[in-house]
């Protein structure tokens, strides 16, 4: 079971590496089989290059991503779910939406599950 410490670290290491663009540190954080529905009630994302491939798609949409936490991160078991705010800007568009994020943890600390709770009709143009 992935201890709390660990789990937390990957939170803020996911949070840190979007907002950055770094899609590859992204992907690290994720099992090689792990599944991502983002929002959770589309398609999953299923494996690696699944993964990667959604990750870069959306940092290709938009100038910058910038993640923030807005509350704090909540453990129990294997899970952590955590509330932060989206910022895409895109050109002169930004677009702010909230967000919960629950993730599933391995043994090894690697993210097995992602499912964000978002919902477009929450965003707001600031």
């Amino acid at each position: 079971m992935a201890e709390i410490e660990q789990m937390k670290a990957a939170v803020s290491a996911y949070v840190q590496r979007h907002s950055a663009g770094d899609v590859d540190g992204i992907v690290a954080l994720f099992a090689e089989n792990a599944t991502a529905w983002d929002p959770v009630d589309s398609p999953p994302h299923v494996g690696s290059a699944a993964v990667r491939a959604f990750f870069a798609g959306t940092h290709e949409m938009v100038d910058s991503l910038t993640l923030t936490l807005t509350g704090p991160v909540r453990c129990s078991g294997n899970f952590a779910a955590f509330p932060m705010t989206a910022l895409s800007v895109m050109g002169d568009f930004k677009l702010e939406i909230d967000i919960i994020d629950v993730m599933t943890f391995d043994e090894a600390g690697l993210i097995s599950e992602m499912k964000a709770y978002w919902n477009m009709a929450d965003a707001r143009a600031l």
